[in-house]
């Protein structure tokens, strides 16, 4: 990663881009949420996909929450960035993965934080492989 940078225009462009997919993925997320309420679940998408397999349900509602983790860690390091001219440091991408992980056992339980947690751990570690 280098250190220049990027110009005002690219980095507006980029934040504009990234909270957008993080709502995106959010909303993806809360609607899962909503259907898998015990009043509606039979008649909604997830009881539905839940009749096919269980387990497509956890990884859908997983795979949202490590989008929403990727692309809200991405708009925390670049806003970092241009405000402060300096870059960002673990702090913030741990903070942001403690947010993300929480809210994914508020919403879904133990099981998909669990499987969120590993995903977004896995993409830690490819920021810190970027580092090298």
């Amino acid at each position: 990663m280098s250190d220049d940078v990027p110009e005002r225009s690219e980095t507006i462009r980029s934040a504009v881009i990234t909270v957008i997919l993080t709502v995106v993925f959010l909303i993806v997320g809360l609607a899962f949420w909503a259907w898998s309420f015990p009043d509606i679940i039979d008649t909604s998408i997830v009881g539905a996909i839940n009749s096919f397999n269980p387990y497509v349900t956890l990884m859908i509602e997983a795979l949202a929450m490590l989008g929403m983790f990727i692309f809200l860690s991405v708009t925390v390091i670049n806003m970092k960035l241009f405000l402060s001219g300096i870059r960002a440091g673990w702090m913030e991408v741990i903070s942001v993965f403690i947010i993300v992980v929480a809210i994914s056992w508020v919403m879904f339980g133990t099981a998909v934080s669990g499987v969120t947690a590993v995903l977004s751990l896995g993409f830690v570690v490819y920021l810190y492989l970027l580092q090298e």
